[in-house]
């Protein structure tokens, strides 16, 4: 490798360094920002190769990350996984860490609190424009429309 390729890779590296202690990034992530900043091909390759060998990118635990801290916002497990797809993570990374931190969510309470707390804002308008409105609240937050229809008949 010769002193021009150490040096781009080194760049590419350093790039790299600052996007990671922001936050985690997954493989897609970092590529695409490699890519913004012209590197080639093969400096990216290589680039991303180095990380994983430092278990610093890694998809698999980029998503349980990810579903922990969105759970807790709270986000519905819908847009969670839509956020993940953009983020260019495997469906069966996906599908396998929301099994994992779903055993523990239970999202028909989150709902159903966040249903009744939003309601407060509502008082003095109809009860179907509200429930209207709710709906739209919870499915925008990414919540399975059964625990919303659960949460919306307590209302």
């Amino acid at each position: 490798m010769g002193r021009d390729a150490r040096k781009t890779l080194s760049k590419a590296k350093l790039a790299v360094e600052r996007l990671l202690k922001i936050r985690l990034r997954s493989e897609k992530e970092i590529k695409d920002k490699l890519k913004q900043k012209n590197f080639s091909t093969d400096v990216i390759d290589a680039t991303i190769q180095y990380f994983k060998k430092l278990d610093l990118v890694n998809d698999r635990q980029f998503a349980q990350k990810w579903i922990e801290s969105r759970l807790l916002k709270p986000f519905g497990i819908n847009r969670i996984r839509f956020e993940l797809r953009t983020k260019g993570v495997d469906e069966v990374i996906i599908q396998k860490q929301l099994e994992d931190a779903l055993d523990d969510f239970p999202e028909e309470d989150v709902v159903s609190s966040l249903a009744q707390r939003r309601a407060t804002l509502y008082k003095g308008i109809d009860k179907a424009k509200i429930k209207q409105r709710l709906y739209g609240y919870l499915v925008r937050k990414g919540f399975q429309s059964t625990a919303i229809f659960k949460a919306l008949k307590k209302i």
